[in-house]
């Protein structure tokens, strides 16, 4: 049995853990991929796709813990914090692009007691 440092094939991740197919799919529609860490520790992964007028992000913190934005010129727009990583990633994706009927468009303002 390897131990739990060692690398596994990406095969091997998606039998593991079928959620990671969402990331998998990012990666393939060509988002950048970033590890977050503090103190040394890696505390997320974030995953961004930027075009013009907009930055869509998801991080992933844990197996029950992601959240996704779009960012626009004047700030974030749409938000999503679940537990399921599926969910998320599908309903970011989902999203009209700016400008189309349906598209998120107000900016969300934070309280001044707003704990990530």
């Amino acid at each position: 049995m390897t131990g739990t440092r060692d690398p596994i094939t990406e095969a091997e991740a998606l039998r593991r853990f079928p959620e990671l197919g969402a990331l998998v799919a990012l990666r393939e529609r060509q988002w950048r991929f970033h590890l977050l860490g503090e103190n040394d520790e890696l505390v997320a992964v974030a995953a961004t796709h930027t075009e013009e007028r907009f930055t869509d992000a998801v991080f992933v913190f844990d197996r029950h813990h992601v959240l996704a934005n779009r960012l626009v010129a004047d700030g974030v727009v749409w938000m999503k914090d679940g537990t399921d990583l599926v969910e998320v990633v599908t309903d970011l994706l989902a999203l009209p692009l700016p400008g189309e009927p349906g598209a998120p468009s107000l900016v969300i303002r934070s309280t001044s007691l707003w704990i990530p």
